[in-house]
């Protein structure tokens, strides 16, 4: 055979296995899709304190576990002790200021009452004289003196009245519904609250991670002053081009790899997927529109994010959030086409581990 009948062989060759290459690729990617543009995720809460001040002691250390309700840092509470102090002063003195209204109240009210009877008595001195008067007994003058009297003692009497309702109005509700009472009440709850939140606590079981926290800083209220990891609500996302994503069902079977763990696949399932990505999202700013002016034959794929959650595992504590992962998801999860994405996948686990 000459050598260019063997060049002739090999290049058809080349081009066959080019095409089945091409076609598996094909095919591939709309049935078995798979990105490497994946990452562990843990949801991460900044830890502020609520109330401003100096922190004077930090409890934990950078990689430390916490349960929910440990201790984390304290703030000085020396302006919140006084604050309750000066709250509780103000609660006793509304206090003694109602006791103080109780009794104008009580006194107010034998007024009216001695005024009521003074009135009474008047009014039945004024009605014998007339009597008298038309028996002539005794002088229209005497008459006109205790009708003056009966209109002194209403006089006195509606004054009493008014004086009644400014001491009530002043001294307001009884018992647990006064006003006075409630406002002391609720600025000493507010002072106990902002003492109480001097000490700071993990909001849920975590790691505590990049910890920078020292005592003597000046912390402002709802100030980011470290961060925790929250373990147990691991998810890993995926970012898949979107045509990749035209035949995968809801809740398709996926295989999982991990840089820092080769050899080891992981089965999940596809869990959900972003509805949008922020390329997508116009701002109402008032701008006028800014079109894609690249004038690119072959542009870039546009990726849609899923999330993946493994299935039987739970993800190893090692890997920290962000860490890399490579995500298969796969229409049909049986047979022959499983058995060769999971070698697939442990193939791809060894070259990113070496890689």
């Amino acid at each position: 055979m000459t050598a260019d009948k063997q060049f002739n062989r090999w290049m058809r060759r080349a081009f066959i296995l080019f095409l089945v290459v091409f076609a598996y690729i094909v095919i591939a990617d709309v049935t078995i899709p798979m990105t490497p543009h994946s990452q562990v995720q843990r949801p991460v809460i900044t830890v502020a304190s609520r109330v401003a001040g100096e922190v004077t002691q930090v409890y934990v250390t950078n990689n430390q576990r916490v349960a929910a309700g440990d201790l984390l840092f304290e703030i000085d509470p020396s302006d919140y002790e006084l604050a309750v102090e000066k709250a509780e002063l103000a609660l006793s003195n509304a206090k003694q200021i109602n006791a103080t209204l109780q009794a104008q109240l009580a006194q107010v009210q034998a007024s009216v009452k001695e005024a009521s009877v003074s009135l009474k008595q008047s009014r039945r001195e004024y009605e014998r004289m007339q009597r008298l008067l038309e028996k002539q007994l005794v002088s229209q003058q005497v008459v006109d003196q205790h009708e003056t009297n009966v209109s002194a003692a209403e006089a006195r009497l509606a004054a009493a009245k008014q004086n009644q309702r400014a001491v009530q109005a002043d001294l307001g509700d009884d018992g647990e519904l006064n006003l006075r009472l409630r406002q002391a009440r609720n600025a000493l709850a507010k002072a106990q609250l902002n003492l109480s939140r001097t000490q700071v606590v993990a909001p849920k079981a975590g790691v505590i991670s990049n910890l920078q926290l020292v005592a003597g800083i000046q912390s402002q209220a709802n100030q980011p002053l470290m961060s925790l990891v929250v373990e147990g609500q691991e998810r890993i996302a995926a970012d898949f081009r979107e045509k990749s994503l035209s035949h995968i069902p809801q809740h398709a079977h996926a295989l999982v790899v991990f840089d820092a763990l080769p050899g080891q696949v992981f089965s999940a399932t596809l869990r959900s997927r972003d509805m949008g990505i922020a390329q997508g999202q116009d701002q109402a700013d008032g701008l006028l529109a800014q079109p894609d002016n690249s004038d690119r034959w072959v542009r870039d794929a546009q990726r849609i994010r899923v999330y993946v959650k493994l299935d039987d595992a739970t993800l190893p504590v090692t890997l920290a959030t962000g860490a890399r992962a490579t995500v298969m998801l796969e229409s049909d999860s049986q047979g022959w086409a499983h058995a060769l994405s999971r070698l697939q996948m442990t193939i791809v686990s060894y070259l990113h581990y070496v890689y």
